[in-house]
């Protein structure tokens, strides 16, 4: 068995990205007053249904991942696809019976987003606009479940900014993703913009969207967030204004796509940060 390849398989990047998403929502929700137990559930929750999903996306994309992604654990059979469904109900289980021990409203969204990510892979991913809305909003709920593990006071009117921030940075992600494996998706029936709209229009959309939260950034400043923010959001829109001026193909989308892995990590860091008192 190699380690390696179930790291692989979960994409460990990304989970560690969403633990930290939901210690980011905890943060601003808590204005850094850490309740340690609260918070390390939250983002061991967040991890693990976030690990599941990979997961299940990937048995699902089997056929897909052939096109356009071989290498993966499951097409180049390093990892059994019966062990991969095992290793994600396994981790759907493990978030959710977690979820309990935080409240009900955490549990509910805790059981809503396993049961997206389900359907998500198994059926909606292929009818393109309505998947990446749902994966746009479980990436989202990452930072807001952080705040909803708190709990406390206005938590909810603090954690409204970050979430709206990451629901459209990561739509607009999922269609650059979509123009990357377009050859894939049209293959298999997916029906994402890049299929339906073509690669060029696709990425107008994405880049409106960009462009929109280049826009905003600074709005975040002004209504309580700090000058670390302020300073910190406007360096990293380096990272949005180079993927704008990215030309409209498949392989620019490819380098889109790691310049937005950067950018979304970064942003998680500085809305953090951004919650201090200073």
């Amino acid at each position: 068995m190699s380690v390696k390849a179930y790291l692989e398989l979960v994409r460990i990047h990304n989970v560690i990205g969403s633990a930290i998403s939901a210690f980011m929502g905890f943060v601003i929700a808590s204005e850094w007053k850490l309740a340690p137990i609260r918070l390390m559930l939250a983002m061991t929750i967040v991890a693990s249904i976030a690990a599941a999903g990979y997961v299940i996306n990937d048995v699902y994309d089997i056929e897909i991942d052939k096109i356009n992604k071989p290498e993966r654990p499951l097409p180049s059979g390093r990892v059994k696809i019966e062990t991969a469904k095992t290793l994600a109900f396994v981790l759907f289980i493990i978030g959710t019976a977690l979820s309990i021990f935080l409240n009900i409203y955490a549990f509910i969204v805790a059981l809503l987003t396993t049961l997206s990510l389900y359907y998500y892979a198994k059926n909606l991913k292929k009818e393109g606009l309505i998947g990446n809305i749902i994966v746009a909003s479980t990436s989202a709920l990452s930072a807001f479940y952080g705040g909803l593990a708190y709990f406390e006071g206005s938590w909810i009117i603090r954690s409204i900014i970050p979430t709206l921030y990451i629901f459209f940075f990561t739509l607009s992600r999922e269609f650059i993703k979509g123009i990357e494996d377009v050859e894939g998706d049209k293959a298999n029936g997916v029906k994402t913009l890049a299929v339906n709209l073509g690669i060029q229009k696709t990425w107008i959309i994405s880049k409106i969207i960009l462009l929109g939260l280049l826009i905003a950034s600074p709005i975040p400043y002004f209504y309580g967030f700090n000058a670390i923010y302020l300073g910190g959001i406007l360096i990293l829109n380096v990272i949005l204004v180079i993927v704008i001026l990215q030309k409209h193909t498949k392989e620019s989308a490819a380098k889109a796509r790691k310049y937005t892995k950067i950018y979304a990590l970064g942003a998680l860091v500085i809305f953090a940060l951004g919650a201090l008192h200073i």
